[in-house]
């Protein structure tokens, strides 16, 4: 029986992944994921992304084909000092071994060849293009070595463009290290497939992850439209909620290149991050604008704010059996806890977005509001176990500056040295998790940064920089 690595620890915020977590990953997370390791193995080869728990080796995601799909799993580096590791599962193929296995040493064909020319041929019609070639190498300016892109080309007024016309399945090391490459040299990357099979390669997928769940073609229609319209056009292929979208055609003018690391159309995918994080605190937005403060332990807010609490529950099914042990542990109702607890956390988070204080468990709401919210609910056992949970949004919020108040730093190290402390395995801080996945969500929140939409409100690089008292 194969050994398998069964936690890999990533850097923060990403934190340790079980094997287990991996392969219940949606598969676009997790092929962002392995996109994420390969682009830094090419990036920074000496500062892995993720390490081996036991032997602390470089691990990556090889995807595992089986009969219902392709499965991630962790692996070894080829050259990780691992052969000692309990979880080793043996030496892979070496790229250059990979590649004549899989060309059988040709690694250009006739319609590589076509497909090249033809596409070199049709950017030359454009009056704007200034240079192109095939196959030809390419100077670098910033790295060390520079490349050699099937076709390459300079649209005056547009920019720069490297095409891979890729027949066969790509390497996702090469995937990324190309990314890389042409990211720092400001040329943007288009693959370019002949055809879509229905079981894709990881290869290809990999690339498609890259380019935000876009798959660009020349087929015969891309080839019609282009001679139609006298220059290059590409069949683009968007991903849909359950397949292909109908195909569009794209022309260079059309593609959005802002992100730096890729080429799209249309970002399939990051909307779709958003939307998730939006989602959870929707029926919340319109419940806390009736006014503050709430009382929770009134029947009439209770009744309120009953939605809200039915959704939370919904994503959170754990929720119901915390609050009959709550009950039972302290004779007290779990619901207006709760509730009281989302508020505070909706209240840091108001501060962040609004850039100055904001309250809905206090009737003072102004200068200081925050910090005296919290130093006082922080000051009884009731809120005492919630230390942690609150510092951790303050943290991964921009009002992680009120951390610097010695008030709110010595109420936070009293609580959490008075009372265990409520932790990421507890409900409560799943439905934190759910309700601001952006600042509790490790993983999603690495996946936003990446991607450069990461909000500002829970952005680590700003803050509202208010005078510590």
């Amino acid at each position: 029986m194969q050994r398998t690595i069964e936690i890999a620890d990533f850097e923060l915020p990403r934190g340790a992944v079980t094997i287990h977590t991996l392969m219940a990953m949606d598969q676009a997370a997790w092929e962002h994921l392995r996109g994420e390791i390969n682009f830094r193995r090419a990036r920074q080869p000496d500062r892995p992304l993720a390490r081996c728990r036991l032997c602390g080796g470089a691990v990556y995601i090889r995807a595992q084909t089986t009969r219902s799909g392709n499965v991630p799993m962790f692996a070894h580096y080829t050259d990780a000092t691992a052969g000692d590791c309990p979880w080793y599962q043996g030496a892979n193929l070496v790229p250059d071994n990979a590649r004549a296995a899989q060309y059988q040493g040709h690694q250009e064909c006739a319609l590589h060849r076509w497909m090249c020319d033809t596409i070199a041929n049709l950017l030359e019609q454009d009056p704007r293009c200034a240079k192109v070639t095939v196959d030809r190498y390419l100077k670098p300016a910033i790295e060390d070595r520079g490349r050699y892109p099937d076709v390459y080309a300079e649209i005056e007024g547009v920019g720069r463009f490297a095409f891979e016309v890729q027949l066969s399945k790509p390497f996702a090391f090469e995937i990324a290290a190309r990314h890389q490459h042409y990211q720092a040299e400001g040329v943007s990357l288009i693959w370019v497939f002949r055809g879509l099979d229905a079981e894709l390669p990881q290869g290809f997928r990999d690339v498609i992850s890259f380019q935000r769940g876009n798959a660009f073609l020349f087929d015969e229609a891309a080839f019609n439209a282009s001679i139609q319209a006298g220059g290059l056009t590409l069949s683009a292929w968007l991903e849909g909620a359950n397949g292909w979208l109908k195909p569009r055609f794209a022309r260079l003018d059309d593609l959005d290149r802002g992100t730096g690391r890729s080429v799209f159309l249309e970002d399939r995918r990051t909307p779709g991050l958003i939307e998730h994080c939006r989602a959870a605190r929707e029926i919340w937005r319109p419940l806390l604008r009736t006014g503050a403060p709430f009382d929770f332990a009134n029947p009439a807010t209770l009744e309120k704010f009953a939605p809200a609490w039915a959704s939370i529950r919904s994503h959170v099914p754990a929720l119901s059996a915390w609050k009959d042990a709550y009950w039972y542990e302290t004779e007290m109702r779990g619901v207006p806890h709760f509730l009281e607890i989302a508020a505070i956390l909706f209240s840091i988070a108001r501060t962040a977005i609004d850039g100055e204080d904001r309250v809905y468990v206090s009737r003072y709401n102004k200068e200081g509001a925050l910090v005296a919210m919290l130093n006082a609910r922080l000051s009884g056992f009731t809120f005492m176990p919630y230390a942690a949970l609150f510092e951790a949004m303050l943290t991964g919020t921009r009002a992680h500056d009120y951390l610097e108040r010695t008030s709110l730093r010595t109420a936070l190290r009293k609580a959490r040295g008075k009372v265990k402390q409520v932790g990421p395995e507890h409900a409560i801080w799943t439905a934190a998790a759910r309700l601001f996945p952006e600042v509790y969500n490790g993983m999603l929140r690495a996946e936003l940064a990446d991607l450069r939409a990461l909000p500002t409100w829970a952005a680590p690089g700003t803050a509202i920089n208010r005078e510590a008292a």
